[in-house]
């Protein structure tokens, strides 16, 4: 008896042990609060899945470098942190150091490539210059090389006009909020680019107000109902009448304020993956991408907007050589597809648009994770 007792007290004393031994081992592995990576200048979050950190102590040891705008939409928050700045697999991602794809992308478009030839995207139309994407961060873009603003502005009425027919009723509203609200972010983005575009507008002085009313619009349009539907329509009507020539209202807005704090990724990649695809799908023969080249033009060198708007500083990932690389391939392949609408070339067209393709899904693999769309 003494001795079937002194052995259970010693299985007993042997598990504990163990069992201690295993809360230390997981105190060391996932106790401590791994730091967040950061969104420079209030960038839009693209859609990934968190670490697994708790949050309080992500609250306790992270401190955003800029702060919050507290009506600033996204998909959750964590505290005062974006739910979507962590990335899949983030030990995976800090660990490899591998560039995906053999092709290594100048990071000027204009760059010669090392055997003379001319680099791809040199000539986005006729005595135009694509722009350059900078490691570290572009400061500036020549909007009018990448889109003239007469093309600018015919995507802001087409933007508009959209609005208008989503905004003429609650339930116009309630069916189209998703839309809504991207419309309100691209309109933000391009006023963007008209407030900084080297041509002028007939509303260009007020265009920091048509900017940050557009911001409203695309902030607003959530849920469903009058409520929702009055926040989003009264500034969707108040920058109509700024655009055609009426008295701005009274509001703060910043002139010329970085790209990164109102025109986010995650809205500008909603727009991308749904044209790029719908490029993909419907311009499919030769007929049909000579039916409306101007449209299709216009659609491409969007794209290349775009994707110079995130090689300006403030936005995620603009301090690595990698995502440079692959925003030159991107931004040099809509450049190429638009030289392709103008001149017909179904061909190059294809090869355009396998190009954009290539460099979203590398530069997704790197830093979004495989499951990341087109």
């Amino acid at each position: 008896m003494v001795t079937s007792n002194t052995q259970s007290s010693s299985w007993s004393r042997i598990a504990w042990a163990i069992g201690a031994m295993s809360l230390i081992a997981l105190g060391g592995c996932g106790g401590g609060s791994e730091p967040a990576p950061q969104q420079a200048g209030g960038t839009a979050p693209q859609q990934t899945t968190p670490m697994v950190t708790p949050a309080a102590d992500i609250n306790a040891s992270v401190t955003p470098a800029n702060p919050v705008d507290p009506n600033r939409k996204e998909t959750k928050w964590i505290g005062k942190i974006p739910y979507d700045v962590f990335y899949d697999q983030p030990l995976t991602v800090a660990a490899d150091s591998t560039l995906i794809g053999t092709q290594q992308a100048s990071l000027s478009p204009n760059t010669p490539s090392p055997t003379g030839d001319a680099g791809p995207g040199e000539m986005p139309a006729p005595g135009e210059a694509a722009p350059a994407a900078t490691t570290g961060g572009a400061e500036t873009v020549d909007w009018k090389a990448t889109m003239p603003l007469e093309m600018v502005l015919t995507e802001i009425k087409i933007l508009r006009s959209q609005l208008q027919t989503n905004l003429q009723t609650v339930g116009a509203f309630n069916r189209a909020v998703a839309d809504i609200s991207n419309d309100g972010a691209i309109l933000a983005a391009l006023v963007g680019v008209v407030e900084n575009h080297s041509e002028d507008a007939s509303w260009k002085a007020n265009a920091h107000i048509v900017r940050e009313l557009a911001y409203q619009v695309y902030s607003s349009a959530e849920g469903s109902g009058r409520t929702a539907y009055e926040a989003t329509q009264q500034p969707f009507e108040q920058l109509c009448v700024v655009m055609d020539g009426g008295s701005p209202p009274e509001i703060e807005a910043e002139p010329k304020a970085p790209f990164a704090d109102f025109a986010y990724t995650s809205e500008l990649m909603k727009w991308i993956d749904k044209r790029a695809i719908d490029l993909k799908a419907n311009i499919n023969t030769e007929d049909r991408l000579k039916e409306d080249p101007l449209a299709v033009e216009r659609r491409m060198r969007m794209m290349a907007v775009f994707g110079s708007m995130m090689t300006l500083k403030g936005y995620e990932s603009v301090d690595e050589k990698p995502y440079q690389e692959y925003m030159a391939n991107f931004i040099n392949g809509s450049l190429d597809g638009a030289k392709s609408s103008q001149t017909g070339n179904f061909d190059d067209f294809q090869a355009a648009l396998n190009k954009i393709q290539t460099s979203c899904g590398e530069c997704h693999q790197r830093y979004r994770g495989s499951d990341s769309g087109f």
